[in-house]
């Protein structure tokens, strides 16, 4: 199996702490890493990914990352795209046999092995990470040292979590949003939906703006145009915006539309009016086009409760090591 390391760690930074596995598994690649606790606070040490086609379980994935690393870590937490119930987990977007707790602690002989859903590591990790790491979209008066924090955003797939403020920590909740159903707001948006309707049944907000998804979104907004469909990848089309193409930059403000839409019903439903931090590497992508009037008024514009969201920052976080890092975090809140 192929692996990329990133950022050792000089040993000197260390305190003495447990040792904690964490995993970010998302549904194209996984990552691993070794957490601790430094007077710095958490450090990750040997970060390895990998997207190989060839590994066929989550738990051949840990077992092959620590024969590389060749360390037994005292713990283990585990962050994964999917659902969790009693301990379990099957992943959304990845063909995997279902990830179990109990199953992991056997084959691995770890005694304390916990799996969380992917974004409430992403969120845990908000306030373990410096303001360099967030781009600012629309400045607010919050932080988030006291209030509620929404933290969404699409990769692959779509996660949303709220991470809340707990006596002297922080306690996440997590929820499937992204599944919710797409609701249309302008007559072109409409047309897109009813396309994609057609071809694939029930449309969720999901759909619309991951990267899993942007091909058919594409497709569809050809079908809408009038247009001839090209095989491009993402970098291509990219490209093309980047080069004034107005279809491609209007395929990407739909979507960054689409997404402020969403991220707004989102902190409307779990009542987080004060800071939202988008998250992934879609969204970071987005950045021209969230950055655009069009999306922050996709945000705003809320009828009787527009006023909700004037106090509201909104980021993106562009920290790749994030959901690492709140594994971690959870990890050492546990009692």
């Amino acid at each position: 199996m192929q692996w990329c390391e990133l950022f050792p760690l000089h040993g000197s930074e260390l305190l003495r702490s447990p040792v904690v596995l964490v995993g970010d598994v998302g549904g194209t690649s996984v990552r691993f890493a070794l957490g601790q606790k430094t007077d710095a606070g958490i450090t990750l040490t040997d970060i390895k990914t990998s997207s190989n086609p060839n590994i066929q379980s989550f738990s051949e994935a840990v077992q092959d990352y620590l024969k590389q690393i060749d360390a037994v870590p005292d713990m283990a937490l585990f962050a994964l795209a999917g659902p969790v119930r009693d301990d379990e987990v099957k992943l959304t977007n990845r063909d995997w046999p279902l990830v179990s707790a109990n199953d992991l602690k056997a084959s691995l002989g770890i005694e304390k092995v916990w799996l969380r859903n992917d974004f409430a590591a992403m969120a845990r990790a908000i306030p373990e990470l410096p303001e360099s790491q967030f781009e600012n979209i629309i400045p607010g008066n919050s932080t988030t040292t006291s209030k509620p924090v929404l933290v969404t955003g699409p990769g692959t797939g779509f996660g949303i979590s709220s991470l809340l403020p707990e006596g002297q920590g922080w306690r996440v909740v997590t929820g499937e949003g992204g599944h919710a159903a797409f609701a249309p707001r302008t007559d072109e948006e409409k047309q897109l939906h009813a396309v994609m309707t057609a071809t694939h049944g029930y449309v969720s907000y999901e759909m619309m703006v991951s990267g899993r998804w942007l091909i058919p979104v594409y497709e569809a907004l050809c079908s809408v145009r009038g247009r001839p469909v090209e095989k491009l990848n993402l970098q291509e089309m990219l490209q093309a915006a980047s080069q004034g193409d107005d279809f491609f930059n209007s395929l990407f403000q739909i979507r960054a539309n689409i997404l402020m839409g969403a991220i707004g019903d989102a902190a409307l439903i779990a009542g987080t009016p004060d800071r939202i931090v988008m998250t992934g590497s879609v969204a970071v992508g987005l950045l021209p086009w969230l950055n655009a009037k069009d999306a922050c008024v996709r945000l705003h514009e809320r009828g009787v409760m527009s006023d909700f969201f004037k106090p509201t920052t909104v980021d993106v976080l562009t920290s790749g090591e994030a959901p690492l890092i709140g594994a971690a975090a959870i990890a050492f809140d546990q009692p």
